[in-house]
């Protein structure tokens, strides 16, 4: 349950700083775009490999991924954690699009014609965001006991979603603010749904393990 509280204490005011601050144009943004924009494209001649990248994350392929995981945890006698992962990127993409067209940022100059619709936040780093934070938070802590190995998995898939994020901001898909916002958003609503869940879900998987 901590963990979960800390996801939600860090990741909400995060993202409303990022949200707010796209809406009122502040200045601060445009200098942190513009200074992780230039990180992000340190490399040149990565597109192609970015792009690639940015597809195992793309909205639908998520979708695939969560049926994936919610198959394996059905069978696997979890049928709690497979609704679990199910009802938080469903319910984090609906509102990511709900957000998106009040913010209606546009996406950078440069964005490539397959990129359309509204910048902010990151579709793709709003879903593999989820998808990551839930492993985190909700799966692995009870799936994986021995902590040093949970450390490294972590940590890998925490790296994943870093590739990700800088995927988008490569192809000039999102700014870096965008996919910023997006990974807090996931954070704050993994927990969110995790602790809403907890006494429906949680609890019928706890007195079966």
């Amino acid at each position: 349950m901590k963990k979960e509280k800390y996801a939600i204490y860090i990741g909400l005011p995060v993202f409303l700083i990022f949200a707010v601050s796209v809406m009122m144009k502040a200045g601060w943004i445009v200098q942190f775009d513009a200074a992780l924009q230039h990180v992000a494209r340190a490399i040149p001649n990565l597109t192609g490999l970015m792009l690639k990248l940015s597809l195992l994350a793309a909205p639908k392929v998520d979708l695939i991924w969560m049926l994936i995981l919610a198959v394996i945890l059905w069978f696997k006698h979890m049928q709690p954690m497979a609704t679990s992962i199910v009802i938080t990127l469903v319910s984090a993409d609906a509102v990511g699009f709900i957000i998106k067209h009040i913010v209606q940022r546009a996406r950078p100059v440069q964005h490539l014609a397959i990129d359309d619709g509204f910048s902010f936040p990151s579709g793709h780093t709003l879903g593999m965001g989820v998808i990551v934070f839930w492993l985190i938070l909700v799966l692995l802590p009870i799936v994986v006991k021995d902590q040093t190995k949970l450390f490294w998995i972590d940590l890998i898939l925490i790296i994943w979603l870093v590739i990700v994020m800088c995927s988008r901001v490569y192809v000039f898909a999102h700014y870096p603010s965008d996919v910023c916002a997006s990974t807090a958003f996931a954070a704050f609503w993994v927990g969110l749904v995790a602790i809403c869940l907890k006494k429906i879900v949680y609890q019928i998987w706890h007195k079966n393990i």
